[in-house]
């Protein structure tokens, strides 16, 4: 079965080399050129729906086998409306970076609850300040991103050893969707999973009669078949997607938006032009106007 099995593999590779396409002209257009990234004419509505939205987050600093994860927990904000000074807010990579046409444009963060996390002095505050938000959304992109900013003024950690929240400008994004395209996606991936599932039993199942038949030309009608429900499963995979939240992974932030309630906390080094990002851990959504989600 197993030589059976990496044949099968072989075969199913040069299949999917030959059929294998390539939109030169998109490869090498640049993304920089003005109006090559258009940006979602629903834009502003979503700005509005989102703006005046209360969280309160839990923030866990460090990453999964990096050494030991701390929570920052109670952190609770404000999206407010309107920028506010430059002094007075921290830098966005939308609105301050190479492409602001995709950007809501920046907005005030209240914060209402400052997070805080034990150690060994005990309990210890976290003073997020500077707070601004942006809604970012491009024209051809199923979803949007929900970028926070904030500003801390000196490291943060539990204990010597463990994982550190760097002082400067530190970002929290979470992923927003339609309402409408979230249902549209989650139904397709839903149909894709089990046209995957269905193939993945027909190679199986054409496997087992190739190994049980004696006749050789139904033996290479079996084989014949399993190759086929391998390229038809290997087509139905480039469909899939890991990044489409199930229905327990939103809420709901308006009428028409879904947003992802966990996203990712970074920090950015240099400029929003292509330096490097740091990970820095997740923040996770508890409540959204003080009801749980």
């Amino acid at each position: 079965m197993t030589s059976n099995k990496q044949l099968l593999t072989t075969i199913t590779l040069l299949l999917s080399i030959g059929s294998c396409q390539l939109n030169v002209a998109q490869a090498f257009l640049p993304s920089w050129l003005p109006g090559v990234v258009p940006t979602s004419p629903d834009l502003n509505r979503y700005t509005t729906e989102v703006t005046s939205s209360t969280f309160e987050c839990r923030l866990n600093i460090g990453l999964p086998g990096q050494g030991a994860v701390f929570p920052i927990n109670d952190f609770q904000f404000r999206l407010c409306k309107g920028a506010g000074t430059d002094e007075e807010r921290v830098a966005l990579p939308g609105a301050d970076g190479p492409r602001p046409h995709l950007s809501s444009g920046p907005h005030r963060i209240s914060t209402i609850t400052e997070g805080s996390f034990i150690s060994m002095e005990g309990a210890q505050s976290v003073p997020l300040g500077r707070g601004s938000w942006e809604l970012i959304w491009r024209a051809d992109s199923l979803c949007g991103f929900l970028i926070c900013g904030f500003n801390l003024e000196r490291d943060v950690r539990r204990n010597a050893h463990g994982a550190v929240l760097p002082r400067g400008n530190i970002y929290i994004t979470f992923p927003v969707w339609s309402k409408n395209g979230l249902e549209d996606q989650q139904a397709i991936q839903k149909n894709m999973q089990q046209k995957y599932k269905q193939f993945e039993n027909e190679v199986e199942d054409q496997l087992k009669k190739y190994n049980q038949e004696n006749n050789l030309l139904k033996k290479a009608m079996h084989f014949r078949n399993a190759v086929q429900a391998d390229v038809d499963k290997d087509n139905v995979k480039a469909y899939l997607r890991e990044d489409v939240p199930r229905k327990e992974d939103v809420m709901e932030v308006g009428p028409c938006l879904q947003l992802v309630k966990t996203g990712t906390i970074w920090a950015k080094t240099g400029s929003f032009n292509g330096d490097r990002n740091t990970l820095l851990g997740s923040a996770v959504i508890s409540s959204n106007g003080g009801v749980p989600v």
